[in-house]
This record gives structure tokens, sequence and C-alpha cells, in this order.
């Protein structure tokens, strides 16, 4: 396909437009020319037609045909003039000339003309053969009588031949003017149109990344000024790039020692209770007075705080540091089956907690099933948490354009609209126990997967976690 650059489109404009001016002058010129010739054309022969009906008075009346004839030969020597028909009063063809040729219907002007016979006419012919005519004869007006009727016949070969002519020249001067008009277009397109390419290629240059791209000046017009205001641009923009960086790396330097002063003060809240109470506990079981049922239960301390340790260690390192999704074809329904086997509710927390599943058709996605396993874990301890005493956390699976859909209501007191986007950022929660992570783990496993999750208000209270994934025909 044709690239039409501002070259070829500066060219081809600029010819279109000569050519059209020249064009419309030229139909308005050979209009006028056509008119004025035409009656110009029209006058002559109408003069010349007038003049032999002035002349064949007298030799019509008394109709000398010898004398018609001669004058009928003088006017056929016209060039223009194709044939001549005298007619007595009667219609009658008395002088009949014609040159022979056969013209079309365009190429015709026929002229017609009737003879009167005049006073004056009448009063020099019984002069000349003692003849008084007194009454012998029906006058018309002050034209005299009518004694008959010429029909000359004129070809407008002269006209045509003098327009094709005029075209001829017109196309010649119109086909020059596109010559002249294109090679200045070429001129002005090398001088205008190349400088405003080259910078549209520098600008696209550095747009691509290409930062050190420059032009170099060729004049002091406007735009050799624009060229120069180029340059300067493209070194600002280097300084600008490099003040940019600097800033970058300097909030980015504070943004991680923020996070690391953050990530520090959980752990050592996080590790700090658990670790005072294993220390309690083995000051405990140090002291040889250490009643045996007191000795078992100190243990069951400890043991419990190590695991609480190992998980808060499990956190930390599935953030900072997640395992890449093995990716499977795999059933949705299969891992929300699994967790519903395997949740429970902690006695200690005395609450009344059912889990629901409503599970729908055609959920096969390509998945890492263990990560989304333990994002559905995530989620369904958070609504445990979040409800205080009785209540129900429902599982839904379902496909939906091409997507699986997997939605974990809850009938707890839900979240707050201000701060659905924050419980997914690292180390934010509201419970006086917890990392923060748990949210933040399950968006980055899901994100893992090109998917997406959301909040949403449950249509009966409570909050419902939405979660889209590729389904395996998408």
């Amino acid at each position: 396909m044709m690239k039409w650059g501002l070259n070829l489109k500066f060219i081809c404009y600029t010819v279109f437009i000569v050519v059209f001016i020249s064009l419309v002058f030229s139909s308005v010129f050979i209009f006028q020319s056509r008119k004025a010739l035409l009656l110009e054309f029209n006058n002559t022969a109408r003069s010349l037609v007038v003049n032999l009906s002035h002349n064949i008075e007298v030799p019509l009346f008394i109709e000398n045909q010898s004398a018609l004839t001669s004058l009928a030969q003088n006017l056929m020597k016209e060039e223009s003039v194709q044939s001549v028909s005298i007619y007595n009063e009667g219609g009658k063809a008395v002088v009949s000339l014609s040159k022979g040729r056969n013209l079309f219907l365009w190429q015709k002007e026929l002229v017609k003309e009737d003879v009167y016979f005049s006073s004056e006419a009448d009063e020099a012919l019984s002069d000349d053969m003692n003849l008084y005519l007194q009454g012998s004869g029906k006058r018309s007006g002050e034209k005299g009588r009518l004694i008959g009727r010429i029909e000359v016949l004129f070809s407008r070969d002269s006209i045509i031949s003098a327009l094709n002519r005029m075209r001829w020249w017109i196309f010649i001067a119109a086909t020059v003017a596109a010559f002249i008009g294109g090679v200045a277009a070429l001129y002005f397109s090398r001088t205008l149109i190349l400088p405003v390419q080259r910078l549209a290629r520098a600008t696209y240059s550095i747009a691509r990344g290409n930062w050190e791209e420059r032009l170099s000046v060729s004049g002091t017009d406007e735009l050799g000024q624009l060229t120069e205001s180029f340059n300067i641009m493209a070194q600002s923009l280097i300084a600008k790039r490099d003040e940019l960086e600097d800033t970058y790396r300097a909030l980015a330097l504070r943004d991680r020692m923020a996070e690391i002063g953050k990530f520090s003060t959980i752990i050592a809240h996080e590790l700090k209770n658990p670790l005072g109470i294993i220390n309690g506990a083995v000051d405990i079981l140090d002291k040889p007075s250490t009643a045996p049922q007191l000795h078992t239960t100190m243990v069951g301390y400890i043991k419990d705080e190590v695991r609480r340790l190992n998980k808060i260690i499990e956190d930390f390192l599935a953030f900072a540091r997640p395992a890449p999704p093995q990716k499977q074809l795999c059933d949705v329904n299969d891992v929300v089956r699994k967790l519903a086997n395997h949740f429970s509710v902690p006695e200690d927390l005395q609450k009344n907690i059912t889990l629901q599943l409503e599970l729908g058709a055609r959920t096969q996605a390509e998945i890492d099933e263990d990560q989304i396993y333990q994002v559905l874990l995530n989620l369904a301890n958070n609504a445990m948490q979040a409800m205080e005493q009785d209540g129900a956390i429902t599982l839904r699976t379902g496909c939906h354009e091409g997507l699986v859909t997997i939605q974990v209501a809850d009938t707890g007191p839900g979240i707050p609209p201000d701060m659905r986007e924050k419980v997914f950022e690292p180390f934010f929660t509201t419970k006086t126990q917890g990392t923060g992570l748990g949210l933040a783990i399950v968006k980055k496993f899901i994100e893992s997967h090109q998917g997406g999750i959301s909040i949403a208000e449950a249509p009966g209270g409570g909050t419902v976690f939405k979660i889209n994934l590729p389904g395996a025909d998408a």
C-alpha cells in the first residue's frame, strides 16, 4: 500500500490546483470566445445576405436569371458560403448554387432574408424602361412589395478551427503550467516539507527512547529556528530525565527504607509476643518444682507459638518471594470442594459459622491449584475473623464471557468503600494481631494468573470478594 507522505501530497495538491484553475479559466475563456466568434460570424453572414438582397431587387423583379446567377456566384466566392438559393415571389427557385459539401448539423448556419421591391428601385426601373408602375403590387409597410426570398447556407468551419486552435494552445499552456507547478511544488516541498519530515522523524526517534537525537540547523528562517528549538528541547528532556531518575531513585530509596522500617516494626511486634511466651514457658519448665500438669501445658504453649512463628515467616516469604504459578488444567470446583473439606473454625473462637457451596458449570481453567487454594483459604479465614458470632460463608463459582468466576461472600459487618482498595496493601490491617499480608498475597497470586479481584457489598449485608480467572477456552 502506497504511503502518501507530505511531499507527495503537496506536489499532487499543487498540480491539481494549477490544472483545476487552468481548466476553469480555459472553459470560461473558450465559452466567451465562442460566443463572441458566433456573434461576429452571424453579423457578417447577415450583412452579406442583406447586401445581396438589396442588389437583387431589380433583377429578381424582372427575373433576370443571368444577373441573379452572377450576383450569387460573387457571394459564393466567400469561403464560408456553401450554397445560395434565390426564390421568386411564388416560391420557385430562380437560382440555386452549391459547393456540394456535406456538412454536419453543428457546422451549418442557414440565413434567410426576404427581398422587397422598394419605391426607390421601382422609380429606377421606371426611368430605365419608361415604365411607371402605379399600384401594380402590394406594399408591406415601408419595405415595399415582397418579391422573393434568399437562403444562404454558411459553414462554421472557420469558427470551429479557431476554437480548436484555442483549445490546443490552452491544453499546451495548462500542461506547461502543471509542469511548472509541479517543479515549484517539488522545490517548495524540499525547502519546506522535508525539514518538517526531519523534525517528525526526530520526534518519533526521541519518543522511542533515542534521547541523543539531534538535527543540523540549515538556516536562520522559521524552520531553522524550529530546528534549533527542537535541539534545545531534546537537551532539556535529557536533563529532565536525569533529574527525574535521580528523584525516582531517591523516592524509591525512601520508600524502601519506609517499607523496611514498617517491616521491621511488624516483625518485631509479631515475633516479640510469641518469643516472650516461649521464654516464659521455658523459665517455668526450667524450675525443678514445676508440676507435671503445668509442664504439659507449657509445652503446648511453646508448640502453638512455634507454629504461629512459622506461619508468620511463611506469610513474609510468600509475599516477598512468591513462587511463579505452576499452571495446569484444573476444575476450580475441585479446589473449592477441597477447601470445604479442610476448613474448620477453631473451638477457642466460639463462633457458629457454616460454609456453603454454590457451584456452577464450565469452571475449567489453567491454574496453580495450591496457590488458588491458598487464596480461598485466606479469604475464608478473613471472613471468619470478620464475623463476630454466628454467620455463613458462601463460595460461588461460575463462567461468564470466557472467565471463570469465584465469589467468597460472608454475612459480617462489611468493608467501608473507602477501605476496599487499602485492604490489599501490604501490612494494612484493622486487627490487633496479624501481619496484614493475607489479602496482599491473595491479590499477588490472582494477578500472577492474569486475573482480577474486587470487593463489593453483599446483597444481604456483608462483603463479597469477586475473582475472575481466564477460562480454559479464553
